[in-house]
């Protein structure tokens, strides 16, 4: 096990967090999968003493066209960022608010934010917000806290090494003196997250840079960023608890672990499924140490795979795109619409200099029907989000791939910039316009949906085989041995087939094929013979 598994990626931390491309998570010291890297999209903001533009694109206010039709600005744009904060809160409260607790124990500077962040985070929950100087998460190795380096020529040659191994397996506080600082500077915030994960609701409102106040891409998440830590920390402290054999605490702390995970992923991006998902990871792996005791008491056992089986599921990242992510790409539409972004800022949405300035002649066509991109654009989104739905890994998969293939993403005639520059660019069609438009537009955010769908995949899979490791442990509790057989056929989301078991010499191998769907054997992503190896595996060899 080690930390890299939330490790993302990030080059603007702690500000943008919201991110519509490719980021990457790593797992086993090699990058694992996708997530979504930081999209800088460079709109000026408005002085003072200046107007937002007006709605000058005829763009009509509608659900087939901006989805959202309310709050309208008095400028008759869409304020997206309060109509999908108005869609998250339903109906929760301060009260049954998971996220005002996490937000208290996470504190007013999350990741080294300024405290006006966590005011308007406050206000926006309806809460009030910490002093700010108010204590708050201590990540691990933070200077002025009393963290020591390692001694020269010791086991360990950083800081880093000793959160690793403090996460990895069972120790003791003699062992690690600064990993017992760590669990002791953060008790009071474990213990916030313990008790927020208990409640029913979940509201973490977005919160727009202030500079940027009219995109969504532009959402601060420090909080959300400095999550990883607190994950960090619960699976160092359950880690703890059993270097201690205090194996119920090490099981509470696993299960808030999973809750915690849960919650962070009902938040409106596709960052914050990504997070929970790296969060239920490191559970995973926690889970596999417990099942590796050997003097793990049967009524824990027992108890901690009943509570397991019995919480939240995560939300179906479908919910992340219908509602936020699409606010996101309509928002981003708006704007592109009533202030024509020049080349040099679209170019920031691509990976193609050529792909700005054709969106950018593109947008600046008097025959570009803004209401029919709308509409296409939606109805793009409203195809995924179906296909998503469905339950067959496969069929996701290649229904995906067909979509994208029908909307010709990034199939763009490459005499249309020469055209549109020309004299007979009034020549061009309307249609032929708008679909150009929509086909640039929509190849800049659709491709990492796949991705963010098969890390989903890996995720329930992390959690089925956490409840048949815990199975099996409990069966060896009970009979002194594990059976020869699987006690009942789970199929693997990768294969379509029941997972690979493999009892030998009194212990046990579970695994996954994993996305390559080849069977490697239970050798992970730690293979430094086969580096294609990805096999997901709980076993009680040790």
């Amino acid at each position: 096990m080690t930390a890299d598994l939330l490790e993302i990626d990030s080059d603007r931390s702690p500000r943008a967090c919201w991110v519509p491309n490719m980021m990457f998570i790593k797992m086993q010291k090699q990058i694992l999968f996708v997530a979504l890297s930081l999209l800088v999209l460079c709109v000026p903001g408005f002085a003072d003493d200046q107007k937002p533009p007006s709605n000058t694109a005829n763009l009509t206010i509608s659900p087939e066209t901006t989805r959202a039709t309310k709050p309208v600005r008095e400028n008759g744009t869409v304020d997206y960022t309060a109509a999908l904060n108005n869609a998250l809160k339903g109906d929760v409260t301060p009260e049954n608010n998971a996220a005002v607790l996490i937000v208290k124990a996470i504190g007013p500077n999350p990741d080294g934010m300024e405290y006006e962040f966590h005011v308007r985070l406050c206000e926006a929950m309806g809460v009030e917000p910490l002093p700010a100087d108010a204590p708050g998460l201590v990540t691990f190795g933070k200077a002025g806290y009393g963290f020591e380096p390692p001694a020269e020529g010791g086991e360990f040659e950083d800081l880093n090494e000793i959160q690793d191994r403090a996460m990895d397996r069972p120790w003791q506080k003699e062992e690690l003196p600064n990993a017992a600082l760590w669990m002791e500077l953060n008790e009071t915030a474990l213990n916030l997250v313990s008790e927020a994960v208990l409640k029913p609701g979940y509201f973490r409102p977005i919160i727009s840079d202030e500079e940027h106040e009219d995109l969504l891409v532009y959402a601060l998440l420090p909080d959300v960023q400095a999550s990883r830590e607190i994950g960090r920390c619960l699976v160092g402290r359950a880690m703890l608890h059993l270097g201690e054999k205090n194996y119920q605490a090490a099981a509470d702390d696993l299960l808030t672990l999973h809750r915690f995970a849960r919650k962070i992923a009902q938040g409106a991006t596709l960052v914050e499924n990504l997070v929970g998902y790296a969060l239920e990871g490191i559970a995973f792996q926690a889970d596999n140490r417990l099942i590796q005791q050997p003097d793990l008491p049967l009524d824990v056992c027992q108890k901690y795979r009943q509570q397991l089986s019995e919480i939240e599921s995560f939300p179906n990242l479908a919910k992340s795109l219908d509602l936020g992510e699409r606010y996101l790409a309509l928002q981003i539409l708006q704007q592109i619409a009533i202030t024509r972004m020049d080349a040099e800022t679209l170019e920031s949405l691509t990976s193609e200099a050529s792909q700005g300035q054709l969106l950018e002649e593109l947008s600046r066509h008097s025959n570009l029907d803004w209401n029919l991109v709308f509409r296409e654009v939606n109805s793009a989104y409203d195809q995924v989000v179906q296909i998503l739905n469905e339950s067959s890994r496969e069929d996701r998969i290649e229904n995906l791939k067909t979509h994208y293939e029908s909307l010709n993403l990034g199939e763009i005639n490459p005499n249309l910039l020469r055209m549109l520059k020309s004299r007979r660019a009034d020549r061009i069609s309307k249609e032929q316009i708008t679909e150009a438009f929509v086909r640039a537009f929509l190849g800049m955010l659709l491709p990492a949906i796949d991705s963010c769908s098969r890390a989903e995949a890996r995720t329930r899979t992390y959690y089925e085989l956490s409840l048949l490791g815990l199975q099996l442990r409990e069966i060896q509790l009970k009979t002194g041995s594990y059976p020869a057989k699987l006690p009942e056929q789970t199929f693997d989301l990768f294969s379509g087939k029941p997972y690979q078991y493999q009892f030998q010499d009194g212990e046990f191998t579970l695994y996954s094929v994993g996305e390559n769907g080849r069977d490697d054997g239970g050798m992970g992503y730690n293979n430094d013979e086969d580096p294609e190896t990805d096999d997901l595996t709980v076993t009680s060899r040790k």
